[in-house]
């Protein structure tokens, strides 16, 4: 029987698995290393990757890298009985010689946080960096797949007029902004990428824009995260814009296939934008999250914003080629993020 190691709504899953069954068989026999394995995106893919094999027995294993597998051991104590699974503690940039011979590699390693100073900037720029530029190193013959999860950031501000970022756009964040070191990190990281995949290592790039769904963080730079702890809190939904930015939020579920199918059977070289292409305002945002799950109204604090402020992709590639169409309403989303958000009791793991 399927279970989850995390928490996650076990129903939900064993849907998902079988409706998935035959894709996931392209995982039977992997290796995986998995970086970033404790964050956001690292749970869910633990998390599924262990389910898959419980469901299907595709004798998977997995190594997870993290810089403090013993804090996520203790929430998720089945994660550290789990005897497919070698957790690997160390930093992206030095990992042990001996994490070798791995089927597929997943970079899900880094924090999107916006840099306090010029050191952490610094620090920020070469974590995405070096610590891409030595997962790529660690592609040995043996290796079928390598997905460096990038992001949407990289086409810097939308250019107006222009509804969703094309995989074709050409344009670009402030090189000389010290705020641009996580967007520009993430397009050096994608350079080697492309350099590794002209020379024949398999990369792909998914590049990530906005999500929802449990495990996320409640208390950082995410509108819809903010948003849902307010409402489960009894608290006014605060907005700190004027509420015309626009945005699109893909629910994780969704998120795990569009990874999982790019890793397995996307293009080598490619990006391919991961995202809903669903636009909402972000007052919309607040008002849905508001009715949906019971808050105590919305209160707009912020001034004019761009009106060109946008952050919505056009996941084209993403539909055609690997057949990934997001099955999940952003309503639904947001009712079983809220859900799971009140069963752990107002928390979420530290990403």
């Amino acid at each position: 029987m399927a279970f989850s190691r995390t928490g996650l709504d076990e129903m939900e899953l064993r849907e998902w698995l079988a409706s998935n069954a035959a894709f996931l068989a392209g995982f039977a026999g992997a290796s995986v290393l998995i970086t970033g394995a404790t964050g956001w995106f690292g749970l869910w893919l633990l998390d599924v990757l262990c389910m898959a094999d419980d469901a299907f027995g595709l004798g998977i294993r997995i190594a997870a890298v993290s810089r403090d597998p013993e804090r996520c051991c203790v929430r998720f104590p089945r994660f550290a009985a789990d005897p497919r699974l070698t957790w690997i503690k160390a930093d992206v940039r030095q990992m042990p010689l001996e994490a070798r011979g791995f089927s597929h590699i997943i970079h899900a390693a880094a924090e999107a946080s916006t840099p306090a100073g010029p050191d952490t900037a610094q620090r920020l720029f070469e974590t995405l960096v070096e610590g891409t530029r030595h997962l790529i190193g660690m592609a040995g013959p043996e290796c079928k797949g390598v997905l460096l999860l990038s992001s949407g950031a990289v086409y810097g501000p939308a250019r107006p007029g222009t509804p969703r970022f094309l995989e074709t756009d050409t344009g670009g964040p402030d090189p000389a902004s010290m705020r641009s070191a996580y967007a520009e990190g993430k397009r050096a990281a994608e350079m080697l990428g492309a350099i590794a995949a002209n020379r024949g290592v398999p990369v792909r790039i998914a590049r990530c824009f906005a999500f929802v769904g449990p495990h996320m963080p409640f208390d950082k730079h995410f509108a819809i995260g903010n948003f849902i702890a307010d409402a489960v809190a009894g608290r006014p939904i605060r907005v700190k814009s004027d509420g015309r930015p626009q945005r699109s939020y893909l629910y994780m579920t969704d998120l795990m296939r569009a990874l999982l199918a790019i890793l397995d059977r996307g293009t080598i070289g490619l990006a391919y934008n991961v995202g809903s292409e669903d636009t909402v305002t972000i007052e919309q945002l607040a008002r849905c999250v508001d009715r949906l799950v019971g808050g105590q109204g919305i209160v707009i604090e912020g001034v004019a914003s761009d009106p060109d402020d946008r952050y919505v992709p056009d996941t084209t590639r993403l539909r055609l080629d690997l057949g990934c169409i997001p099955e999940v309403q952003l309503e639904t989303a947001i009712r079983r993020t809220a859900a799971w958000y009140r069963v752990q009791g107002g928390r979420s793991m530290p990403s």
